[in-house]
């Protein structure tokens, strides 16, 4: 039930936005336009942020000895805290022919760092079975975290060259290099597996966005987990796990799309088979133009007599 009701929201709003393109509402994209390509590069910088949810736990770990009674191994408080960090990124992009439901897609690498830690305080048994205070550290860190993102916007004009977007996409994220370790006394606590280093999710996202005169779109945007699909949370959502802890990652990014100018038409080009009338400077013209200038210097001829 957990999610299925996390994922009714996102159900409602992939409906909305759908009804929202069905009535045609304007935007300043045109896969049509007469200036500039269809599609580019983009590139972007940010910012990437891991932040723990919940930041702070109560435990109480207990277990049943064989004479029935109840010892307690540890008992507590656990903190978690993530990092933030610098994110690049760059990609290609294109204009939907058709804008219904979305008017733009992306195919994006970016790159980052994903770092945790989680730290237990409180009581912790001892060999006399006696509660000591006692700490428990728990940190992990990569090299590099990339993100390879596929992702469809929707735009919606506020005013002349100013909108408003919305995203739905997919992400996968991959964790290079990551190292982890556990420091304390970790043998009164329940054995964790290295957390995982491949995730996939689903993305939602919002922005604002200019369009410039040269063909340049410069968008502020944000985007977060919004349902992690493998491994699948505890909870059901965007969070990832790392041992003890839970992280929902979040990204704020600049972002500077890049269209091609198409080339200048050639007029004097052969014309197209089917709009034979577009033609300036045709065969036919061309032999009509000698026929003229031929005629001209008849006349200048006669003149000159």
């Amino acid at each position: 039930m957990g999610i299925t009701k996390r994922l009714t929201p996102v159900f409602v709003w992939i409906l909305v936005g759908g009804l929202n393109g069905a009535e045609a509402q304007s935007t300043p994209f045109n896969a049509e336009s007469r200036t500039f390509r269809s599609q580019g590069w983009t590139c972007a910088i940010g910012y990437h942020a891991f932040n723990a949810r919940p930041d702070s736990v109560p435990v109480v770990y207990q277990t049943v000895r064989p004479s029935g009674t109840i010892d307690t191994l540890h008992a507590g408080t656990w903190g978690h805290a993530g990092n933030q960090a610098l994110r690049l990124g760059i990609g290609y992009w294109g204009i939907a022919r058709r804008p219904l439901i979305w008017d733009r897609w992306f195919i994006e690498l970016h790159g980052t760092r994903n770092a945790a830690a989680s730290t237990f305080e409180g009581l912790v048994t001892d060999a006399d079975s006696i509660l000591q205070p006692n700490t428990l550290l728990d940190s992990g860190r990569s090299m590099l975290t990339t993100e390879l993102n596929f992702k469809l916007q929707r735009a919606f004009e506020i005013k002349t060259d100013f909108f408003f977007e919305v995203q739905l996409g997919i992400g996968w994220d991959r964790e290079w290099g990551s190292a982890f370790s556990r420091n304390g006394p970790d043998s009164m606590f329940v054995t964790r597996s290295a957390p995982a280093t491949d995730r996939v999710a689903l993305e939602l996202g919002a922005g604002l966005g200019v369009r410039t005169r040269s063909g340049r779109y410069l968008r502020v945007h944000a985007t977060y987990d919004g349902l992690q699909l493998a491994p699948l949370a505890e909870e059901g959502d965007g969070r990832v796990q790392w041992y003890e802890g839970q992280y929902q990652p979040w990204n704020l990014t600049l972002q500077w799309d890049l269209l091609r100018a198409k080339p200048l038409e050639d007029c004097a080009k052969p014309p197209a088979q089917d709009r034979p009338s577009e033609v300036l400077f045709g065969d036919q013209m061309q032999k009509d133009r000698k026929k003229q200038m031929k005629k001209q210097k008849r006349r200048a001829k006669k003149n000159r007599w």
